[in-house]
């Protein structure tokens, strides 16, 4: 099997991740204009630093830390707050489908909250798997890690969350 050229590699690459990576910037840049600058500003990085990525142990890793990174980047230049995520307490299907809309709009503030404080790793994991409903083997390829590894993250996570907040699942009366 012939390797193909560089060009071809990245233009794969591009149309495999791209979706993904815009879906997850739109999370924390609310809206689709601004996403896709952040993803197109990491895939011109990884372009210009492309045989570099692809000899990297791990070049879904190296291009997702890319993203992130340029991600985080957008968001601190629009001078928005922190990553994430109050937004999304106000889209969700259980809000759409919530008998008490109030009751579900303080506990997915809550949770949202309480997302901040997980590492990097597992906001990245429960973002792509809670809120944008894609499966381990989705997660994995995207991040670069193994899908046994997103489940572990996932069940890591959701203790934390726990953790975070409490049995009755809201941070009323906490600070």
């Amino acid at each position: 099997m012939t390797q193909q050229p560089p060009d071809h590699a990245f233009t794969a690459f591009h149309r495999m991740k791209r979706p993904h990576y815009v879906h997850y910037a739109e999370t924390f840049l609310h809206n689709r204009h601004d996403a896709e600058e952040a993803t197109d500003s990491a895939f011109e990085q990884l372009y210009r630093s492309w045989g570099k990525v692809l000899s990297s142990d791990n070049p879904d890793g190296y291009a997702w830390t890319v993203m992130r990174n340029k991600v985080t980047d957008h968001v601190r230049a629009r001078n928005r707050r922190p990553p994430l995520l109050d937004d999304e307490a106000f889209n969700t299907v259980a809000l759409r489908d919530a008998v008490d809309p109030y009751g579900q709009i303080t506990e997915s503030l809550a949770l949202m909250r309480a997302m901040r404080q997980l590492t990097e790793r597992q906001l990245d994991v429960m973002v792509m798997t809670c809120l944008h409903a894609l499966n381990a083997t989705q997660v994995a390829e995207a991040l670069g890690i193994t899908s046994a590894t997103v489940r572990s993250t996932v069940r890591h996570a959701t203790r934390r969350l726990r953790d975070i907040l409490g049995t009755d699942h809201t941070m009323e009366g906490r600070r």
